[in-house]
């Protein structure tokens, strides 16, 4: 697959546009901490595009950029170390990683309570057994169980919904990966797709994020009929969605 990136400032933002021929029509973003926005881009597009994108939407694209690097400091980037700080639904945990010939994860949340958030005081433990303990094994066996806990629990949160009229008692077709731009998404076509990386907010924000999607089911657009929906539905949504924005550092942890 062809790559093309350069880098260069647009009304004061920089910006690092990433061409791809993996990328046929959307324009994908990313609020690096370093301090770029990050523009995944089909390989035909050109400057002036990315120009005008930026121009357009320049209030939104700073106050984001500004929020992540903000943020950075409560989510610094891992690096897969033993003792390292971890999150899941929300709460702290240190990782401590220790050489075995079965691999094991255990999460003890033992020492779980009710701390305040983003504290680093240790809130429990996320014990995990390796053959090879590189940071590069570490990350694959960290990322496999985030896979497969969020696979569990938004499948149960999914399930809460499957009153809501509009569903007909029955859920839609969904799936889950990491992504580095949003949080989900919901096609034209009605399949939902979820962040993996919400495993590590806490539940109520999960919840807010699948009623988001699912409400699109009804209203694939954010007008004022899709926000009542939500209203009726969430009366805090608009709590949870800012609580939700603290967590923009995690979507750059690979």
């Amino acid at each position: 697959m062809g790559l093309l990136s350069e880098r260069f400032v647009i009304d004061t933002i920089p910006v690092e546009v990433r061409r791809n021929n993996r990328r046929r029509t959307r324009i994908g973003m990313v609020f690096d901490p370093s301090g770029y926005v990050i523009m995944d881009a089909p390989m035909d597009t050109s400057e002036a595009e990315i120009r005008s994108i930026v121009s357009e939407h320049y209030r939104w694209l700073r106050y984001r950029l500004t929020k992540v690097q903000e943020a950075y400091e409560r989510f610094p980037a891992l690096h897969y170390e033993n003792g390292e700080i971890v999150h899941y639904l929300g709460a702290a945990f240190v990782l401590c990683v220790k050489s075995g010939p079965k691999k094991s994860i255990v999460c003890d949340e033992s020492r779980n309570d009710q701390l305040p958030l983003f504290s680093y005081l240790p809130r429990g433990e996320l014990r995990l057994t390796l053959a090879a303990t590189d940071s590069g094994s570490i990350r694959d066996a960290l990322n496999g169980w985030f896979r497969e806990r969020a696979q569990a629990v938004f499948a149960e949160r999914l399930e809460r919904w499957v009153s809501l009229p509009w569903l007909d008692n029955g859920l839609p077709a969904w799936s889950h990966s990491f992504m580095r731009s949003q949080w989900g998404s919901c096609s034209t076509n009605g399949k939902i797709s979820l962040n993996t990386h919400l495993i590590k907010t806490p539940i109520e924000l999960i919840d807010y994020v699948l009623l988001h999607e699912l409400c699109h089911l009804k209203h694939h657009n954010h007008g004022k009929r899709f926000y009542s929906l939500m209203s009726f539905h969430m009366p805090d949504w608009e709590s949870r969605r800012k609580h939700l924005n603290r967590y923009l550092p995690v979507l750059v942890q690979d």
